[in-house]
């Protein structure tokens, strides 16, 4: 190969390496030993190891929790040459309603594209536009048992090197109180299997909407409101991708009296406390406040304070974190303004506003990058 290319062969794998998708994939017609050399996993690899260090963002609009009048958009390089475009869902066939976003990792998008329940999904790879539609869930609801509430997150097991599907399913007892059920599907194995563990919902119950989930350092973790020992408080109910087990981390007091949205920052988890609607007479919360759970010198882990900020004059609601480390905020409108969605540092304390003109519309915002994984696994 390297006589016929006149180049070393890791030479032109570090040149092409740094080529955006587009570029390869027209290569890839053009030379077998191209073809051949950007399709190994080891170059897979090291093309998404590169183009993690520029994450765009991408964006689901939507006008109600129905999924009607939804769009997708791919913003590139948010803070300084910025970029929008609108992605095209290349499905083979109609569906009821928009796709949701589940989560956007390594280059793959999971969507899910049930009417209802979660229960069918999309891979999708917006860069080399493939798309996989996976095998149905072994969670189904029944007319004995129907199923109360689903919740689900996607991940990547970097020590399996496998991206992963979690699904929460709750049936509601005689009592009342939750019964809950959970299944991963795996992207290198191509199956569903159903988890034994799941004790910590016996304590705890998921609460949130469809973006109600993060990745932090190979765990999926969702906020729930706690039962029996963690009664009139907010836990994390947290997942681990490579044991595949659950657990259950204890949030501040202050999570009792606003919302919480779990986030990702600089690789440790982070929860945003913020109120739900601004009440200018002080009977609501009124303060935005960003902490990380930090190893301390005790060698304990607590939650650090990183971003205070009290009376307002416009509520804040959190979105995500873009390169884990610039929050994405919505501030909401008053009577004369329409919401505006901006990116913070807390770290140097710049804000940048990003100009979408969707902002009153409801919003996923999640990290993206460009890859060549397979929809299929076989990477």
């Amino acid at each position: 190969m390297a006589s016929s290319l006149s180049l070393p062969q890791t030479t032109i794998s570090d040149i092409l390496s740094r080529l955006p998708v587009k570029s390869l994939t027209r290569f890839k017609s053009v030379s077998k030993d191209w073809a051949y050399l950007t399709s190994t996993p080891a170059f897979v690899s090291d093309h998404l190891r590169r183009s993690s260090s520029d994450p765009s963002l991408i964006v689901r609009c939507y006008n109600t929790q129905s999924g009607f009048d939804s769009v997708i958009l791919l913003i590139t390089d948010p803070t300084k040459n910025f970029a929008c475009r609108h992605l095209a869902v290349p499905l083979d066939e109609p569906l009821p309603l928009f796709p949701k976003i589940v989560g956007s990792i390594g280059g793959l998008v999971c969507l899910d594209v049930s009417p209802c329940y979660a229960s069918d999904f999309v891979l999708w790879n917006p860069g080399t536009k493939q798309f996989k539609h996976l095998p149905f869930p072994l969670i189904a609801s029944t007319r004995s048992n129907p199923i109360w509430l689903v919740f689900v997150g996607f991940g990547f097991d970097s020590f399996n090197n496998d991206y992963k599907l979690v699904r929460i399913v709750s049936f509601k007892r005689n009592d009342g109180l939750p019964f809950v059920r959970a299944e991963v599907y795996s992207w290198k194995e191509g199956v569903w299997k159903e988890l034994e563990d799941t004790v910590c919902f016996d304590s705890a119950i998921i609460c949130g909407g469809q973006d109600g989930v993060v990745v932090v350092d190979g765990s999926l973790n969702w906020v729930a409101i706690g039962l029996q020992r963690y009664a009139d408080r907010k836990v994390v109910i947290s997942f681990d991708m490579r044991r595949e087990v659950f657990k259950t981390i204890p949030l501040p007091a202050l999570t009792r009296i606003g919302n919480v949205k779990v986030m990702s920052y600089m690789g440790l988890l982070a929860i945003a406390v913020y109120p739900l609607v601004f009440a200018a007479n002080g009977n609501n919360m009124n303060r935005f406040e960003f902490s990380v759970l930090s190893d301390c010198e005790d060698g304990r882990k607590h939650w650090t304070n990183v971003v205070l900020a009290e009376n307002f004059s416009k509520s804040l609601v959190p979105m995500g974190t873009w390169r884990d480390r610039e929050l994405m905020i919505k501030q909401m409108c008053d009577r004369d303004n329409h919401p505006k969605l901006f990116l913070y540092d807390p770290i140097d304390e710049r804000t940048k506003r990003l100009p979408i003109d969707c902002v009153d519309l409801y919003l996923q915002c999640y990290s993206h990058v460009e890859s060549l994984v397979s929809v299929d696994g076989r990477n």
